[in-house]
């Protein structure tokens, strides 16, 4: 960073024609170094906080003092940020200008930006994928136009502001597909991968062009870590151009046997030619709860028995999450985004768009708000 310091300055003054705006924005884009290749990714998905941040919610560090939640984990070893964007918000949060704002406090920590396109105006997950009420009755051919548009627009703004992602996430566990029914693959449609993955190419196309230095890597993501190899082997016909595969791991939801997640992960890596990253996932510290919303996770029978419902257990679910990712094969374990850690209960939280939490117990940080030992795990790999 010194060499680079006094390069700029000897620059200054062998140039004599160069502007003081200039060498000003000279060394704006020298003090922040590009991603590496190989990185291993220590993300966390922190779509709550624009809407948290109103509430004047206070995070707290491990001793009770209040933190900076942003400035926190990326000094405590987080390097990614994943957003989800939605077209025209039902609910008024996670429109593109919530993840324009965000994005750009996000690179200027030097984090890198994992934009996750929902093609929905609420949430997209493999039982609801509804298009955006803007393109509802569209023919097949009206909607590939759409969502080219409408890719191509979002990815123009964010490289307008120097704020390109470093991946992008094109769907939100598409395991049944997207923009139903125009691209669902599930059930009665279980015929129609070829309109899917049409789709899919035209998003895609969309990035690609505005691209142009091929720095932005594409990801396609599935909810569930035993069921992802029938759907990329669906997909294989097609040539799709994406080079990262996504995966949710959600123990409640899914299979409990560490040796046999492993194994999947494995399988995956050496049945396709992709990276593999753990795009979401969460672990309870408690099975207690700290508002009047229900919580995905409330008893013993959703858990890994290996790992209590302890701040304890959090930290070593974390701990082999880790180490399973980093012994996937041919290093195409790249990383994982825990998700929501921050989206914790306090008083009023009712008056949220979402009405409240179901998510306290699975926060990075307790029902004091200080952060829990599980932080540790992104500062030590």
């Amino acid at each position: 960073m010194n060499y680079l310091k006094y390069l700029c300055l000897l620059l200054i003054t062998m140039s004599c024609s160069t502007s003081d705006n200039d060498v000003v924005e000279d060394q704006e884009e020298q003090e922040i170094p590009p991603i590496e290749a190989n990185t291993f990714y220590k993300g966390m998905d922190l779509s709550f906080q624009p809407e948290m941040e109103t509430y004047n919610v206070n995070y707290r560090a491990e001793d009770g003092s209040v933190i900076d939640l942003l400035d926190f984990v990326e000094e405590n070893g987080a390097n990614l940020v994943r957003l989800k964007l939605w077209h025209t918000p039902q609910d008024g949060q996670n429109g593109l200008d919530d993840v324009k704002a965000f994005a750009q406090r996000v690179k200027s920590k030097n984090m890198a930006f994992l934009l996750d396109f929902h093609y929905s105006d609420f949430w997209a997950d493999p039982g609801t994928q509804t298009p955006p009420q803007a393109w509802q009755n569209m023919t097949n051919e009206e909607i590939r136009i759409a969502i080219y548009d409408y890719t191509k627009n979002v990815v123009n703004q964010l490289k307008a502001q120097n704020t390109l992602p470093e991946i992008i996430q094109i769907g939100n566990e598409t395991d049944s597909g997207f923009l139903w029914n125009y691209g669902k693959v599930w059930n009665e449609f279980s015929d129609n991968w070829g309109n899917y993955a049409a789709l899919v190419r035209e998003a895609i196309r969309a990035v690609r062009e505005v691209d142009t230095e091929g720095s932005v890597k594409i990801m396609l993501h599935h909810s569930s870590v035993e069921n992802s190899i029938y759907f990329f082997t669906e997909l294989e016909p097609f040539g799709i151009d994406f080079d990262i595969i996504g995966l949710s791991y959600y123990p409640q939801f899914q299979i409990k046997d560490l040796d046999l997640v492993a194994s999947k992960l494995n399988q995956m890596a050496t049945t396709f030619d992709k990276e593999i990253m753990m795009v979401e996932v969460a672990y309870p510290f408690t099975l207690a709860w700290n508002d009047n919303q229900t919580n995905y996770i409330g008893s013993l029978n959703q858990i890994i028995p290996e790992f209590p419902p302890s701040p304890e257990g959090q930290k070593a679910y974390m701990e082999w999450l880790v180490t399973t990712i980093k012994n996937i094969p041919n290093n195409r374990g790249i990383g994982f985004c825990y998700w929501a850690p921050d989206w914790i209960a306090f008083s009023g939280n009712e008056a949220m768009s979402t009405n409240g939490t179901s998510w306290e117990n699975q926060c990075l940080f307790d029902f004091n708000n200080r952060a829990l030992p599980a932080m540790d795990v992104f500062g030590d790999n």
